[in-house]
């Protein structure tokens, strides 16, 4: 059986989190490399889109520009695997430009690097609004 997370690491963990979306939000290239480890994955589940690597994440990023979301990252529960991957699923409202609502689930995968901990995977799974077709 893994062992629980330090009181340490949950918190470190959990500034992660809230740092994400300064980052992705403001297309801040330089602290996305503080979000995301170099060969890190952004997969988005209704698109589709997997952005593999930081360099193609800084890139969507910067590409949204203005057009991105105004993240909120919330609920985060973390969890250590047997096998001692560290996982975290939380949720997240995300405000566009209209003024609209969106929310969904982020599912994690964090690895400690030599310079704290990193996301090495992120997956988002919209909730609402539904789409055509979604139930």
């Amino acid at each position: 059986m893994a062992a629980d997370l330090s009181p340490t690491d949950a918190e470190q963990i959990r500034q992660l989190l809230a740092r994400f979306p300064h980052a992705f939000d403001n297309a801040d290239t330089r602290a996305l490399g503080e979000v995301f480890t170099a060969d890190g994955v952004l997969e988005l589940a209704r698109t589709g889109a997997v952005f593999s690597g930081l360099e193609k994440i800084r890139v969507f990023s910067r590409d949204l520009g203005s057009r991105s979301p105004d993240q909120h990252t919330l609920d985060s529960v973390l969890t250590v695997e047997p096998d001692g991957t560290v996982r975290g699923h939380s949720r997240y409202l995300a405000i566009q430009l209209d003024g609209t609502v969106h929310n969904g689930d982020w599912f994690d995968v964090y690895v400690r690097t030599g310079d704290g901990w990193r996301i090495a995977h992120r997956r988002s799974v919209p909730r609402y609004p539904l789409r055509a077709g979604e139930a």
